[in-house]
């Protein structure tokens, strides 16, 4: 198992973070006299301390000002692995992708994203104006790239705290809020009391609820099913999400953007995994997703009634995943319910494994890019409606 994060001194040394000439002084040389008065030793060092505050003052106000022309200064993405960027990796566990063929298609490779290319959050910071956001478990996510924002997505993250032990180690909601933390201490030390305000203004981007379906109810392994009647794990999930949430308000975010499920019953490992060969999507799997999704939706408005100087906005991605699994021919597909890399019944029943042959050559023909997750195809189609829906709600200008 891994080991769990210390405090922020050994975050800091473990990061290979440095802090020249005290970065608690940067606004202040900004915003006021410089400190060259200031009675800190010969003159020597008041011009080393000077010159090496003066560098990292540059330096911070560049990277801040580097995504520039962007809708947001930066994107801190939550989530499950239809949005991790590789933070599984070196975990030990088997929900991780940093193998081929993932990234076949993706400009810089295979990084551990469960697709051929690129993620929804990947082609949404891009119609933003935004850099691929860091994954927080990259060791170059430290110093100024966290002014991008930061990724703390895990593949096979839930809600609830065991959703995922079925594959080892992964990055709960809760570890994720945690990891958020550590964060934001690191960018408290470059940019001092504008930290709220940056927070403030950049996106917060949740997606969370699939696995706590597919893996901690619908799955065969799964205990909570035997516990809880269906409305009553629905009940406990949106309980907790509601915490988690407030959890992350309260920490400084602002902008929240929380996503739906996708209709959990049209994946092709719900397909697969069914007796009938018709390659229908499972009703009862899509009545639970649109069940959250409402759930979640009138969460998100009493969120907003209630927490002040918030905007919550609720974006319920099922209707339009659904409507191009049933129109897919208008969007330029050719398979709708058949996974691009996997084995079994709908490429379903297995994984995206490198000792697969990869028979599909053209992937933007595939809704699915293996057994749970879209393509890139997909992908870049539905950040459109994300991107759409933050203009219709003027949290964007287009």
């Amino acid at each position: 198992m891994r080991r769990r994060h210390g405090s922020v001194e050994d975050h800091i040394e473990e990061s290979g973070l440095r802090v020249p000439g005290g970065l608690g002084r940067i606004w202040a040389e900004l915003n006021g006299p410089c400190c060259q008065d200031a009675d800190v030793g010969s003159q020597d060092e008041k011009s080393n301390v000077s010159g090496k505050t003066s560098y990292t003052t540059i330096l911070v106000l560049s990277k801040v000002n580097s995504n520039e022309g962007a809708q947001f200064p930066a994107m801190f993405v939550f989530g499950d692995s239809l949005l991790d960027p590789g933070n599984n990796n070196n975990l030990l566990t088997l929900a991780k992708a940093n193998y081929f063929p993932n990234g076949i298609d993706f400009s810089i490779g295979t990084t551990g994203r469960y697709c051929n290319g690129g993620t929804l959050v990947d082609h949404l910071g891009k119609l933003l104006g935004l850099p691929f956001v860091p994954t927080f478990k990259n060791p170059s996510t430290n110093g100024s790239n966290i002014l991008k924002g930061v990724n703390y997505a895990s593949a096979g993250a839930g809600i609830l705290w065991d959703t995922g032990l079925i594959f080892g180690d992964v990055f709960t909601m809760d570890e994720q809020i945690q990891n958020f933390k550590k964060t934001i201490e690191d960018l408290s030390l470059m940019l001092g009391n504008k930290t709220t305000d940056f927070l403030g203004r950049s996106l917060f981007f949740i997606s969370m609820g699939a696995n706590d379906y597919i893996n901690n109810y619908l799955h065969p392994l799964a205990w909570r099913y035997k516990k809880y009647p269906i409305v009553a794990y629905e009940q406990l999930l949106v309980q907790e999400y509601s915490r988690q949430i407030k959890d992350i308000y309260d920490l400084g975010a602002r902008k929240i953007f929380v996503s739906g499920v996708p209709p959990l019953g049209c994946i092709p490992n719900q397909i697969g995994g069914n007796n009938d060969s018709s390659g229908e999507c499972i009703r009862s799997s899509n009545r639970m997703a649109v069940s959250y999704n409402n759930q979640v939706s009138m969460l998100a408005g009493e969120l907003n009634a209630t927490l002040a100087g918030a905007s919550f906005l609720f974006w319920n991605n099922y209707k339009p995943v659904y409507d191009i699994i049933h129109n897919y021919s208008l969007y330029g597909f050719k398979y709708p319910n058949k996974a691009c890399c996997g084995a079994g019944r709908s490429k379903g029943q297995m994984m995206c494994l490198p000792l697969l042959s990869l028979m599909c050559r053209n992937r933007s023909e595939y809704i699915f890019w293996d057994p749970y997750h879209p393509t890139d195809a997909l992908n870049a189609i539905i950040a459109k409606k994300a991107y759409k829906l933050l203009v219709r709600y003027k949290w964007i200008s287009e």
